[in-house]
């Protein structure tokens, strides 16, 4: 036994060296193969990231938008008519005055101002029914305070007029003196009537009147409003190292997943600190979005993404971010615009 022992030591000792010579060869022949080939198996949401990260890889893209009065149109919202038009529903600065308008294109370059819809109003968002009503949801300012406020237009031509049927004030009830940046979770009308309703929003509220955070709320019969911080996600966004404010976010379907866009600003007072986070279908955070530009911006807000369809019949994917200018090229600062293809979203791209 005294004389197996060493023997068997030395044995052992051959065969890990072995192990380890066999496994360092087999990482060097197949690690490189592995980093070729990889991006032909990333998955679709893998590939979707990738054009959302790529602005200059976009089918088209504008930055610094404005309409044809030289307007600036912030914050955009974008959706397609059945002629092959696309519409949008922004808010411009002038004055010292917010005001939410509508602009129409046939490009989504070039677009033609219709109407303004509201003044002392901003960061708009808008659900349209598959049958004729849409609603407008907005931030409404006084010195001091804003809120949020819904109109609901009967159908496409009250709409181009600014002529709303119904409105409704929300009172605020999370914050003393600020919530904002309504975007629509969903709608539920009977019979095309307003007053039979149930309409699902999520928001920011100004937290003590320190800081934004998110939360949700429902107006049902667009009378009775009820609301609620949405703590859980506010929370995992703060465990990820963000202090700033927590605000806009939009809601989109991609292979048959919801999905939000969602701002955070990083450090609070940093303007140059705001980030797009991709979440789930719960608005829980998943991953930072590492923006390109075509010169090297940094800081992106207010997300919005929508699926239009241009004149030929094909769907394309509408992101609007919004550019602070701090922390951003001087060119690019502003509403940036960018179209993406889905069929290229879907291949991967090496």
């Amino acid at each position: 036994m005294a004389s197996f022992v060493p023997s068997f030591r030395v044995n052992k000792a051959n065969t890990c060296l072995m192990i380890k010579k066999l496994v360092e060869q087999i990482f060097v022949w197949v690690w490189p193969v592995f980093c070729f080939c990889a991006p032909l198996f990333a998955n679709d949401l893998d590939n979707l990231i990738n054009c959302l990260e790529s602005v200059p890889s976009a089918e088209n893209s504008v930055y610094q938008l404005r309409d044809n009065q030289g307007r600036s149109m912030d914050c955009l919202k974008v959706w397609s008519m059945n002629h092959g038009e696309y519409m949008a529903i922004y808010h411009s600065f002038k004055e010292g005055v917010f005001s939410v308008r509508l602009a129409r294109s046939k490009n989504l370059l070039d677009w033609q101002f219709l109407v303004c819809l509201d003044e002392h109003a901003s960061q708009p968002n808008i659900w349209q029914s598959a049958n004729g009503p849409f609603i407008a949801a907005y931030e409404k300012d006084a010195p001091n305070s804003c809120w949020i406020k819904l109109r609901f237009y009967p159908d496409y031509a009250h709409l181009i007029q600014a002529k709303f049927s119904a409105e409704y004030d929300i009172q605020r009830t999370l914050a003393p003196t600020a919530e904002g940046t309504p975007s629509f979770e969903s709608v539920r009308l009977i019979d095309n009537q307003i007053d039979q309703s149930e309409i699902h929003l999520r928001f920011h509220y100004y937290k003590r009147a320190e800081v934004d955070r998110l939360a949700e709320g429902r107006l049902t019969n667009f009378r009775h409003w009820e609301a609620k911080p949405l703590d859980q996600i506010n929370r995992q966004i703060k465990k990820q190292g963000s202090s700033g404010n927590f605000g806009d976010r939009d809601k989109f379907n991609w292979k048959g997943k919801f999905y939000y866009l969602q701002e955070v600003q990083k450090t609070a007072g940093d303007w140059t600190s705001w980030q797009i986070f991709l979440c789930d279908s719960g608005g829980m955070p998943s991953r930072k979005l590492y923006i390109q530009s075509h010169h090297g911006s940094v800081s992106y807000s207010n997300p919005n993404i929508s699926w239009v369809r241009n004149v030929e019949g094909e769907n394309k994917l509408v992101v609007t971010l919004f550019l602070p200018s701090e922390g951003n090229a001087p060119k690019e600062s502003g509403q940036l615009l960018y179209v993406l293809d889905p069929s290229k979203c879907s291949k991967a791209t090496p």
